[in-house]
């Protein structure tokens, strides 16, 4: 085997990188770290603040960099790098980036830039089954909450005003189902907690994904709204898994479907009470016993937040509301004060519709009583 080309200085006696430029992928056959040589297993990975090679193992860190300082490759100038994500860093590099994290994630990561959602044309109703950052997941929350409570644009399935209001946390899904006798479904979401104070939690990515069988044929899109009633209901998705094991008969047919089931949320947390919302785009026709499992996507949130944190630490409000997830905050303060929900208030007084009702009235405590309305499209046993 040919030696490997020297690089001088290529680390001081600290370990942090004496040379800082793009090394070409053609100059190098074994890792700057380990030592070992690259072949189909063991990739090249460019640290994006030295510019030398590792490998995949070696530079298993991300850190966020300011933009002027992320190296990338001359002739790949049109690769746009998106400077808010953390980036690819060796180890001695992420020590020397460590003390700047701090104030990087609250000024350069993804959750501090604005974030905004159309409010006409028909996106608000085409939500992607899957997304890969949390900016998009909340832009299509957003748009569930507008769907299903502000504007009243799916007036059968609108949420009671009483569930909202004492609702302990909120999750959003949008799932993709389709198969013939067996299926399979995949999606992604958030999910936020209601905190002490009132307000709402950082958000936290999930994802979603199952089997199902029996007498069924066909495929669609669902947007899921799932109103955590407990404390309780919103640990369970705090935790490492969660186990969605239930019934479901449906017919989902044409922009806009309804969806009668019966489920029972089962996770470490233990039972989670919760009621789900749905509406669905496509065809599906049929019985079906399904399984799946929601889980948190840490490496999704980490992209967001610009450092690694946990399901609890945003759902408990140890992290402040980010910036990017205000168009969220906002619907759902608008959902409340629509005039949509006016029926709801009505219903609940007993005498006006501008009633509104708050969580130390008893009027409003969860159950809430049945409306003069169908108002509800699934029913958590």
């Amino acid at each position: 085997m040919a030696a490997e080309p020297s690089d001088a200085g290529l680390f001081d006696k600290r370990g942090v990188p004496a040379t800082i430029r793009w090394i070409p992928d053609a100059e190098v056959s074994l890792c700057k770290a380990c030592g070992l040589l690259f072949d189909w297993v063991r990739r090249k990975h460019h640290c994006r603040y030295c510019g030398h090679v590792f490998c995949d193992l070696c530079t298993n860190f991300r850190s966020l960099i300011r933009e002027d300082k992320i190296l990338t490759s001359p002739e790949k100038r049109y690769l746009s790098v998106n400077a808010y994500n953390p980036q690819r860093v060796c180890e001695p590099c992420y020590t020397i980036l460590l003390p700047d994290q701090s104030l990087l994630c609250e000024t350069s990561s993804n959750a501090v830039q604005p974030n905004s959602i159309t409010e006409a044309g028909s996106k608000r109703f085409l939500n992607s089954p899957y997304s890969f950052t949390l900016r998009e997941e909340i832009r299509k929350a957003a748009y569930s909450v507008k769907n299903f409570m502000y504007d009243g644009l799916i007036k059968d399935q609108s949420i009671p005003l009483p569930l909202l209001t004492n609702a302990k946390g909120i999750a959003f899904l949008t799932v993709l189902k389709v198969g013939f006798v067996v299926t399979g479904r995949v999606g992604t979401g958030l999910v936020i907690a209601k905190l002490p104070d009132g307000t709402w939690s950082a958000p936290s990515a999930i994802a979603t994904a199952g089997i199902g069988w029996g007498a069924q044929i066909g495929g669609g899109v669902t947007d899921f709204v799932i109103i955590l009633n407990t404390r309780s209901a919103v640990d369970t998705f705090c935790a490492q898994g969660q186990v969605n094991m239930g019934a479901e008969l449906g017919v989902a047919a044409g922009p806009l479907g309804r969806v009668a089931a019966g489920a029972m949320e089962a996770g470490p947390g233990g039972i989670a009470p919760c009621y789900s919302y749905s509406h669905s785009k496509g065809l599906f026709i049929g019985i079906s016993i399904e399984g799946s499992i929601v889980v948190a996507r840490p490496d999704v949130n980490m992209e967001f937040y610009g450092k690694e944190v946990t399901a609890a630490q945003l759902l408990s409000g140890q992290e402040r509301r980010p910036v990017a997830a205000q168009p969220l905050y906002d619907a759902l303060v608008a959902a409340v004060e629509s005039p949509a929900n006016g029926l709801n208030r009505g219903v609940m007084s007993g005498r006006s519709s501008s009633y509104a009702p708050n969580p130390t009235d008893n009027r409003a405590q969860y159950p809430p009583q049945p409306l003069s309305a169908p108002a509800t499209s699934s029913v958590a046993l």
